[in-house]
C-alpha cells in the first residue's frame, strides 16, 4: 500500500511509473468492489492520464506534488467526463458531468489521478453505506458490518489499499464516521478551508486516508482560496509540528457526553481516555466536560437536515425512486412552512452558540467519533432506525460551529477486530493544530495498522 510520498519518491527515482500504478489499482478496484460494493465507476480517463504523467516524469517535470499519486472520490463530487448519482437513484447517473468540482480541479492540478469514484448512500443523508442507487455499502474488516457514511465507499475502498488517499463530504459526520469504522484518519476542516460550490456553512470536502500524514499531503493541495466559492477562506492550509503545539501548553477538553443519545460503549470510553492521558504525559493541561444537550437541541438540526434532502429529492427526476428509509425520514418536511423551517435554523444557532460558550476554555477537545464499535452493513445505523442521523452527536455539531475536527485509529475492539476512532476537535481555523495532535496520538498509539486486503492488491499484497 504506497503512501503519497513512496509514490512520489519511486516515481522521481524510476523504480515505478505513474502508468503502472494506476494499472494496478485500477484492476485491484474490481476485486474491492466485488467485496465491498465501493466503487460507482472506473474513471476511464486514468490510464492515458498516467501516461502523461509517465512523460513528465521522464522528462524530469513533474506537473505538481501529486503527479500520478493515485486518489479515489466520493460520487457526491463532479468529474468531468464521469456519471454522478449523489448517491441516489432519483438521478440520471448516464448523464456525465460537464465539469469537475472545485477540489477535483486542485487535485488535478497538482497531477493526483482519479482512479474511481466511491459510493455513497442517498444524498449523504445516512451515516451508513445503504443506497437506492448502489446497494449496500460493506466495511472490509468485516464485511457483514457496515463502513459507515456518507463517504462509505470512499472509506471502505481505503481500507482495502485502494489509493493513496481520497476526498469525501461531511454535513454532520460523513467524512469522519467512515474513517473511525474503517480505521483511517481524516479532516473536516473548518468550514470554508476547502474551497467547494456551491457555497454552504454546513457541508465541507473532507481528506481521508490510512495515515494522518497523507491527509496533510490531501489538504494542503484542496485547502485552499478560490474566487467561485466566497465563503472560502483566505489563503491556504499550512501544517505545523506537534511541538510546536505542544510547546503552546494546550488546553484539552475530554468530552464523553453530549447529553443526549447512545452513550459511548466501554471500549469507546477507554480509547478516549487513553488518547488523553498521553496527551497529558506530553505536557497538556487535560479536564473533562460534558454537554447539556438533549434531543430538543437535535430535533432542530434533523429538520434542517430533512428539508435539505427534500428539496433534492422533489427537485429531482426520479423522486419516487429515493430509499426508502430516507423517504420515510424527510416526511416531516413536506408538513414544515418557512416559518417553521426559520423556527429550527435559529434554534440550531442559539444550540451553537451555547456549545460554543462551553467549551471556549479549551484549545482542542478529544471525543469519541461514534458511540458503538460498529453495526450490520443493513442497519442504517446503531438504535433506532427512524432516526437516520441521531447517532451522529459527537461529529454533527462541529460542522454548525464550522469548528475543524480531524480523526485517527486509536485502537482496535479485541471482541470484534473493528478498529476504533477518536476526534481532535480544535478552534475556527485551526486546521493544522488538530492534525498535528490527531498524528502525535496516532503515533504513539502502540501499533501499527494491518488494513485487509483482498485479491489483486497492488504494490506486493495479497
Amino acid at each position: 500500500m504506497l503512501n503519497v510520498n513512496q509514490c512520489r519518491a519511486a516515481y522521481l527515482k524510476g523504480d515505478l511509473k505513474p502508468s503502472e500504478v494506476i494499472a494496478a489499482h485500477q484492476q485491484y478496484a474490481q476485486s474491492v468492489a466485488k467485496a465491498t460494493n465501493a466503487i460507482s465507476v472506473l474513471n476511464s480517463h486514468a490510464p492515458d492520464q498516467a501516461k502523461e504523467s509517465d512523460k513528465r516524469y521522464a522528462a524530469g517535470e513533474p506537473k505538481g506534488p501529486l503527479d500520478g499519486v493515485p486518489v479515489i472520490v466520493k460520487d457526491s463530487y463532479h468529474v468531468a467526463g464521469l456519471p454522478r448519482w449523489h448517491g441516489s437513484a432519483i438521478h440520471d447517473g448516464d448523464l456525465v458531468s460537464a465539469f469537475s468540482s472545485e477540489p477535483i480541479e486542485r487535485l488535478e492540478e497538482a497531477g493526483a489521478i482519479v482512479i474511481a469514484k466511491g459510493t455513497m448512500p442517498d444524498m449523504g443523508m445516512l451515516a451508513s453505506g445503504i443506497s437506492s442507487q448502489f446497494g449496500i455499502v460493506r466495511n472490509p474488516w468485516d464485511v457483514r458490518m457496515s463502513p459507515g457514511g456518507s463517504s462509505s465507499g470512499v472509506g471502505a475502498a481505503l481500507a482495502s489499499g485502494l489509493a493513496a488517499f481520497g476526498l469525501g463530504t461531511d454535513i454532520a459526520g460523513s467524512v469522519r464516521l467512515p474513517a473511525a469504522h474503517c480505521g483511517l484518519a481524516a479532516i473536516k476542516p473548518t468550514q470554508g478551508r476547502i474551497a467547494y460550490s456551491p457555497a454552504s456553512v454546513m457541508r465541507s470536502s473532507g481528506v481521508l486516508a490510512r495515515t494522518v500524514a497523507d491527509v496533510i499531503e490531501g489538504l494542503a493541495v484542496v485547502g485552499q482560496q478560490l474566487a467561485s466559492d466566497p465563503w472560502c477562506l483566505p489563503g491556504r492550509f499550512v501544517p505545523v509540528t506537534a511541538q510546536q503545539v505542544l510547546a503552546r501548553t494546550p488546553r484539552v477538553g475530554v468530552l464523553l457526553d453530549m447529553g443526549y443519545g447512545v452513550a459511548p460503549g466501554p471500549q469507546i470510553v477507554a480509547a478516549v481516555e487513553s488518547a488523553a492521558r498521553r496527551l497529558n504525559d506530553m505536557g497538556c493541561i487535560v479536564e473533562p466536560i460534558s454537554l447539556s444537550l438533549t434531543d430538543a437541541d437535535f430535533d432542530n438540526a434533523d429538520r434542517v437536515f430533512k428539508a435539505h434532502a427534500a428539496a433534492e429529492i422533489r427537485g429531482s427526476r426520479h423522486p419516487a425512486a429515493v430509499l426508502g428509509l430516507v423517504a420515510e425520514w424527510v416526511k416531516e418536511a413536506e408538513g414544515l412552512s418557512m416559518a417553521d423551517y426559520e423556527d429550527a435554523m435559529n434554534g440550531l444557532l442559539v444550540t451553537v452558540a451555547r456549545i460554543q460558550k462551553a467549551i471556549e476554555q479549551f484549545d482542542y477537545l478529544v471525543t469519541p467519533v461514534i458511540p458503538v464499535v460498529g453495526f450490520p452493513a443493513e442497519s442504517p445505523g446503531p438504535g433506532d432506525n427512524t432516526e437516520l442521523l441521531h447517532h451522529t452527536q459527537f461529529t454533527a455539531w462541529w460542522n454548525q460551529t464550522t469548528q475543524p475536527a480531524a480523526v485517527y485509529c486509536e485502537a482496535m475492539d479485541e471482541a470484534t477486530h473493528l478498529p476504533i476512532g477518536v476526534q481532535v476537535v480544535g478552534r475556527r481555523f485551526d486546521d493544522a493544530g488538530v492534525l498535528a495532535l490527531a498524528g502525535v496520538l496516532e503515533s504513539t498509539r502502540g501499533f501499527d495498522m494491518e488494513f485487509p486486503t483482498f485479491e489483486e492488491a497492488p504494490d506486493g499484497n495479497e
